[in-house]
């Protein structure tokens, strides 16, 4: 008689054999974005170039179709749903995006402070001199 464990085994190599890609184990913190715009955290277990593995909390529902996002990666998933087993899902990368670089903000130029004799002097921010 086998158990519940063997069939699991089983499986995944089942799995493991039918795969176009290899894998690549991972451990990145990531966020679930949902269509209504909620977020779930999440991390990736394993990815390739059509499929990831994500690990969320057990009695979580999710859709069908979903995107996740890596943190501190520029690229965002669309996903669909392949399989899920306790707190993991399969999921089949449908689209990938990139995401928009943020503007960095530039410090602006300190304005300069007209002296009694007017000239100026320019960055007084933290000096013990005074204009006046």
């Amino acid at each position: 008689m086998t158990n519940a464990s063997d069939n699991a085994s089983d499986l995944d190599l089942m799995f493991r054999d039918v795969r176009r890609e290899e894998r690549k184990e991972t451990n990145w913190i990531a966020k679930i974005r949902l269509f209504d715009g909620q977020e779930i955290a999440t991390s990736v277990k394993d990815i390739s170039a059509s499929g990831a593995r994500l690990a969320v909390p057990e009695g979580m529902e999710l859709p069908e179709r979903f995107m996740f996002r890596v943190i501190g990666r520029d690229f965002v998933c669309a996903v669909k749903v392949v399989w899920r087993r306790g707190s993991h899902v399969g999921v089949q990368i449908e689209r990938v995006g990139k995401l928009e670089a943020k503007a960095v903000k530039q410090p602006e130029p300190e304005a300069a402070v007209p002296e009694a004799s007017g000239g100026a002097i320019r960055g007084l921010r933290g000096s013990r001199i005074s204009a006046f």
